[in-house]
Order: C-alpha cells, then structure tokens, then sequence
C-alpha cells in the first residue's frame, strides 16, 4: 500500500542529517537543512526580519515553539528549515547567512488553515503519497507574513533572486527526499511574483482584518458605519461594562506599568486551554512552557487584553505586536458573559489599534461576525507545488476554478460590509 511505502518524517530527517557534504550548490551560495533552529544563532536569523517579521517569524518565537515540545518529535511538525549562506570576508567556514524560510515536514494537514485534505485523499485514491510532504509556514498561525526571509539591506533584484533559491531549495529536498509537495503558507503577497517563478500555484482565502482609515478615536471609526451597526456595537461594548467587567492591554512581563504578572500570564493559559477544551473536546497547540517562553522572550511585542470582574480574571487574549500591525492569536473565558468575546477578540483591540496609530489588526481566520463589526475583507495566500505531475495538472486545475468563487466571494462580502465608505485596498491578482 501507498502507507506501507511511505518513509516516517524521522526517517527522513535523519538521511538529511546525514549527507552534510551534499548540500545543494548554487555557486557562490550554499543551501543547508537544519533540523532544529537552535543550531543558527538568533542573531544572525532576527537579521533576516523585515517590517512586521517579528515576533512570529523571530528566533525567539519559532525557537520556542521547539524547545516547548510544540512542534517537533510527537507532533505532526518536524523542523526542517532552509538557509542559505554565502562566503563573505570575515564570516567564518560556514559563511554569511543571507536568506532562510522557517520549514517543516508535515505529516499531517493540523494547524495549517489552507485546506488541502481533500488533496491527500485525491492523492491516496489515485495511489499516490500525500504525506509527509515539506511546508514553509509559521505553525498554528494563519497569519500573513514573510515566508522567504532575505537580508532586508540587500538589493531588491538580490532579494529575488535569493528567495527564488528558497524555493528551488525547497523542490530539491522535496525530490531528495521523496515528498509529495512544497507548500508555503500565508505569504505576503509582494512573494507573489517569486513564487511563480519557481512554479507555485498561488491559492487565494479570505479573511477579515481591520484597517486603520487614518481614524483618531473609535469613535471616528463607528461613524463610517451604517447607524444600525453603529448603535449594536455601542449596545455591546456597554453590556461588558454594566456587567461590571473592566478590560485592559497589559504589555510585557513585568517590564513597566503597564506589564502583566506570572499569575495573568499563566491565567491566560488556563483560560486558552479550558476554552479549546469546550470547543474542541481537545487542548490547544501551545502549551504552558511556550507561553512562558515568549513572555521571557518578547518583551513588549507580547501583550495580554484581560477582562477582570473586581479581582478575578474571567477573561483574556493573547495578541502580539508587530511593528505596524497588531495581532490577535488567542482567547479564552472562564464563563460566557454575553459580548466579551467581542470586546476583547474585537473592540479593545481596535480601539488600541487606532490609539497606537497601528496600520491594522489582524484577528484570525474565520468569523463572519467580523464582517459585521467593521472588518474589511482582503486576499490572503498561499502557494503549491506538487512534485508527480498527477497531482499536480488536477490540483492546479482545481485551484484556478476555486479562485473564481473565492473573488466573487470577496466582491460580495465588501458590497455587505457595513462600512459606508470603502477602504482602497484592492486584493493582488
């Protein structure tokens, strides 16, 4: 059976690890795999972040995620990252590193939100592999981002050429190691261009976000919605408030005035877990080490929006700063109190947004309550490359006939947005 013949993701991690003195040549370049980030220095990586990289795409957040067992040995994650390093005067035997992609072999599609499920099975009916297959992405995050991490200070026609040679790389451990396909998840879509030119098929979803018009209060930003939405949205912010629930942004662990504690901190966790729980009848990716970690790691780029009812914390999220955008991750409530969710998932933080003078908020994937409260539908991305041309002529077919519905999707979710004046934000094609 196609199972029986499918190498496990150790299996292939350990013929990568050892055949060191075969990396792919791309002269003056070299291409390497590692197989845990900690052997790169956080230095050189976090040099690789453009505006908005961090924290998810920084050493310290991916690191974590390995060194708090999120991904990795028992789980459906295995690191399997992509470098490239040039030789350079005064940058040591192994050279400067000047372009990287965060990389894992999958064999799984959990915690990925680009639905590719009905491929793998296409894939076992026809007799084919799906699984393991190599996917550059940030684990359990649908948040778009930098995928193919070059040198910010190089020249732009450098940039490509490096990224396209992530790319290339990543076909070649693919072909090395006998994977169905590469896929890169949640790029920005400037990597849009680079990607084609690697053959990737692009894929497109839609999410909700909000977009900061420039607004100096939320007030300003309730105006340009329709009245009717207006009055629902202050009806909801008021509810918390009568149900004497107080809710406030704490920035960092115990780094200033406005820093939270341990206790919130491990608080928050609780609440996360309890609430995957009741949902999902399962715990949530990240465990309680992780969230310690990027405490210790973040600084202030991590920050905790509490509900407190008098002394009790009854509820939280769990955002994270980038340099123009904020992003919201995780949310958890000890008890359903009519509203909550939405002040703190939704208005406090765009109430923050607008006070930070933030471009936007990203709060997930998913939600048509967003829509409704004043998020604006944009294109999110992804791109494909299946490496046997059975899977691939169908899969990129299929893509180009999805793409259709998924813009006329987008059409008709802006002409219902309640906002009465458009933001100028047209989707890529």
């Amino acid at each position: 059976s196609v199972a029986s013949r499918r190498p496990s993701a150790g299996d292939i991690l350990t013929s990568m690890s050892a055949s060191p003195a075969k990396p792919r040549q791309l002269d003056p370049l070299r291409i390497e795999v590692l197989p845990e980030l900690a052997r790169v220095s956080a230095a050189e990586w976090d040099r690789l972040l453009d505006v908005d990289d961090a924290p998810l795409l920084s050493f310290g957040y991916l690191q974590g995620l390995e060194a708090a067992g999120c991904v990795g040995p028992g789980t459906g994650w295995h690191p399997a990252h992509l470098l490239i390093r040039r030789q350079a005067p005064g940058a040591g035997p192994e050279g400067e590193l000047v372009a990287a992609a965060p990389a894992y072999l999958k064999t799984d599609s959990d915690g990925e939100w680009v639905h590719d499920l009905d491929w793998a099975t296409f894939a076992e009916q026809h007799g084919l592999g799906y699984y393991p297959k190599l996917v550059l992405a940030v684990p359990f995050n649908p948040v778009t981002g930098g995928r193919l991490l070059t040198r910010p200070d190089l020249p732009a026609a450098e940039r490509t050429e490096l990224e396209v040679a992530l790319l290339r790389g990543a076909q070649a451990v693919c072909q090395r190691a006998g994977l169905s396909s590469t896929h890169v998840l949640f790029p920005r879509a400037n990597l849009l261009p680079s990607l084609r030119a690697a053959g990737f098929a692009p894929r497109r979803q839609e999410q909700y976000h909000f977009l900061n018009e420039g607004y100096r209060t939320f007030e300003d930003f309730l105006a340009r919605l329709t009245p009717h939405r207006r009055t629902s949205i202050r009806r909801e912010r008021r509810a918390v408030k009568d149900a004497g629930i107080q809710v406030r942004t704490h920035r960092g662990l115990e780094c200033g005035p406005e820093s939270f504690t341990p206790a919130d901190l491990s608080r928050m966790y609780d609440l996360h877990h309890l609430t995957s729980v009741r949902y999902t009848e399962q715990g949530p990716y990240l465990n309680r080490r992780f969230y310690h970690l990027c405490a210790e790691r973040l600084g202030d780029r991590l920050e905790l929006v509490l509900a407190r009812r008098g002394d009790e914390i009854i509820g939280g999220a769990f955002n994270l700063r980038g340099d123009r955008r904020l992003f919201g991750r995780y949310w958890g409530e000890a008890e359903h109190v009519p509203f909550l969710h939405f002040e703190v998932c939704f208005y406090h933080s765009m109430e923050r947004c607008i006070a930070e003078g933030f471009d936007a908020f990203e709060p997930g994937h998913g939600g048509e309550q967003k829509l409704n409260r004043g998020f604006w539908p944009v294109a999110t991305y992804s791109a494909h490359h299946l490496r046997d041309v059975r899977l691939r002529q169908p899969i990129e077919g299929y893509l180009k006939m999805e793409s259709r519905y998924v813009d006329a999707s987008l059409k008709t979710s802006r002409e219902r947005s309640p906002l009465r004046k458009k933001p100028a934000d047209p989707f890529v094609e």
